[in-house]
């Protein structure tokens, strides 16, 4: 049996586990947005540095792409119900009363881990735009960690910081 190259390449793709997060970013009104990644990658150490993967559909676009400043924040297990609200395109506005500011940046109350960026550079791959961000201030709090395998959420780690 023959298997599409495209659909090979997301099969091999998923069975690379990731952790997973959500990359929150302001628009010009004050309006924040956040969006589900694990394309989320450190790329330096010095200077602090991570890169995430911004498609081209994605239906926030503009606010990601905008954006100065934006904030991660690296989920906990129990919060897979965010993770799938801010993986749909119709649900990805963020309430006052579910962010927090980390520095100059917003993210998620809750999450294993903050991390306050400021736009380093942008590069288009693909069908994609690759954002590699500077990190300006980072959180750590204890926990299992919410992960992606195989199309699918589960948990890993324990409460050690």
């Amino acid at each position: 049996m023959e298997i599409d190259p495209e659909q090979a390449y997301r099969r091999a793709m998923s069975v690379f586990p990731t952790g997973v997060a959500v990359v929150v970013a302001q628009d010009a009104e004050g309006a924040l947005t956040g969006m589900t990644v694990n394309s989320l990658t450190s790329a330096s150490l010095k200077p602090r540095m991570l890169l995430w993967c911004l498609g081209d559909k994605c239906m926030y676009r503009d606010v990601f792409e905008q954006a100065e400043m934006w904030g991660v924040t690296v989920l906990a297990a129990e919060q897979e119900a965010l993770a799938l609200r801010f993986a749909r395109a119709k649900s990805q506005r963020v309430r006052p009363e579910e962010s927090e500011k980390i520095g100059d940046a917003y993210g998620l109350r809750g999450g294993l881990a903050h991390l306050a960026c400021r736009t380093h550079h942008r590069h288009r791959a693909g069908d994609h735009l690759i954002m590699v961000g500077e990190v300006l201030d980072v959180r750590v709090a204890p926990g299992a960690a919410l992960t992606f395998f195989r199309g699918g959420y589960t948990a890993v780690g324990g409460s050690e910081t």
